[in-house]
């Protein structure tokens, strides 16, 4: 599968999140949390927090989608500026935060959402995107690897999950923002990997 382009269209069934969509992105959210040692999450929020979670990323307007299907939101991801350093520093990174409904974990949503998540921070202008995982989570490894990223970073032992150390690695994949695609025509995403 060739990486996804900020022109490509969003793969089927995913679309911007309504706000009818936040008691669902919250029961993802929470069966993630439960699930351990899977996401940072380490406990379960409340339809007031995850209101808040996510006006606050409208607010900086970062993209908030979900994955329909058959009428029901099985996933939901978001690209935000990368965590670390404030807005400024690092506003040209984003960071993809993907999570799926438990029973629909195996079914090629991850890859669906992984592309998504490439082609929405191309859109939005971010110039590298980052993931990062959790030791143990062989799903998400896929996810990343697939959407062509590659690990940059292990931080050994840096997590605790219900009292256990973990470590975690910090994935990422230099992009082409669409708006530098179309001033810099011959701009390709193999010269933006070597100078990003």
């Amino acid at each position: 599968m060739s990486t996804p382009k900020a022109g490509d269209a969003l793969p089927r069934g995913i679309r911007e999140f309504r706000l009818d969509d936040l008691d669902s992105m919250t029961e993802i959210f929470n069966e993630t949390a439960l699930r351990g040692m899977v996401s940072a999450a380490t406990r379960t929020v409340s339809l007031e927090e995850m209101t808040f979670y996510i006006d606050y990323f409208m607010r900086l307007h970062n993209p908030v989608y979900v994955l329909e299907r058959h009428g029901e939101v099985i996933a939901w991801l978001t690209v935000s500026c990368f965590s670390w350093g404030g807005l400024q520093a690092c506003r040209i990174t984003g960071e993809a935060n993907i999570y799926a409904r438990d029973d629909a974990i195996g079914r090629g949503i991850g890859a669906r959402m992984g592309r998504a998540a490439v082609i929405l921070a191309e859109r939005y202008g971010f110039e590298t995107l980052v993931a990062w995982i959790v030791e143990g989570n062989h799903a998400s490894d896929q996810v990343v690897q697939g959407m062509g990223a590659e690990k940059w970073g292990y931080f050994p032992g840096i997590a605790r999950f219900r009292g256990k150390r973990t470590s975690v690695a910090l994935y990422g994949l230099g992009l082409t923002p669409l708006e530098m695609r179309d001033a810099f025509p011959l701009y390709d995403r193999q010269t933006s990997a070597v100078l990003a």
